[in-house]
């Protein structure tokens, strides 16, 4: 693997695609055998932030944060009711009244739009989208697998995988990895072949991890540096802030001020 790559020099994407991964936390991936597809597929394709950290404890926070730059105060992982909605800007207000597209897609959530707490493999606290007043029903919809290219794919994506593929649930930590892996090896290649001929760029990180908040996050697109690694120290703020300064708009929450990935 490359080492200390310079810094990439920011160029608007049309697209990002960011996804989430779950809790097993940066050393249960990096180099480990139960992820041949991530070690060997995917961090030879882009760059590797080997000091990226989560901001708080438990999941729901965090994903609070990665969509508004702020954890919004919650220190659990309550539904809706119990937590929000909040009358704040987010990723959706921020890009939709710019001129751009957002859409979450959740997978094994049990309709488009739903509101239900917990179902099965999909629960609401990794689904930011329903915790803000201002995102309709209609922005998150069930994943059901990459449909790419496709005319209309929005300008940013975010994906939840359900509880298995996101690394969360198993039998042990050796387990969570290997379906993850799995998952990714199956979801992400046309991905990435949509990003590559349109100019899109692909965000895989984690919620948070159990040692010091460790997380694994590794970016992959045109002009991103393969196989290098980067070791500045990042948290979830630089990685929303990377989105608001792609597309141009304002920073949000506790972003501000802080640079991003790129």
């Amino acid at each position: 693997m490359g080492c200390c790559s310079q810094p990439i020099q920011a160029a608007p994407y049309d697209h990002i695609f960011i996804i989430v991964l779950e809790n097993v936390g940066f050393e249960a991936i990096d180099d480990s055998p139960d992820a041949p597809y991530i070690n060997r597929v995917l961090i030879p394709q882009g760059t590797l932030y080997t000091n990226h950290y989560g901001v708080a404890h438990p999941s729901e926070p965090n994903y609070l944060a990665l969509f508004s730059g702020s954890t919004q105060g919650v220190t659990n992982d309550d539904c809706i009711g119990m937590n929000g909605p909040f009358d704040v800007a987010d990723l959706y207000t921020r890009l939709t009244i710019s001129g751009f597209s957002v859409r979450g897609y959740m997978e094994s959530m049990p309709s488009n739009g739903s509101l239900i707490c917990v179902s099965g493999l999909y629960v609401q606290k990794h689904n930011p989208f329903p915790f803000f007043e201002d995102v309709p029903v209609t922005a998150w919809k069930v994943y059901r697998g990459p449909k790419m290219p496709g005319p209309n794919t929005p300008n940013l994506v975010w994906i939840t995988p359900n509880l298995i593929d996101d690394m969360h649930d198993g039998d042990n930590i050796s387990v969570q990895v290997h379906n993850g892996d799995v998952w990714l090896s199956e979801n992400l290649p046309p991905i990435i072949n949509f990003c590559n001929a349109n100019n899109g760029l692909i965000i895989l990180t984690m919620d948070e991890g159990p040692i010091l908040n460790h997380i694994f996050t590794v970016l992959i697109g045109p002009r991103i540096p393969r196989n290098a690694i980067n070791p500045g120290v990042f948290t979830h703020y630089n990685t929303i802030k990377t989105i608001t300064d792609n597309f141009g708009v304002k920073a949000l929450g506790n972003s501000l001020g802080l640079p991003g990935l790129l």
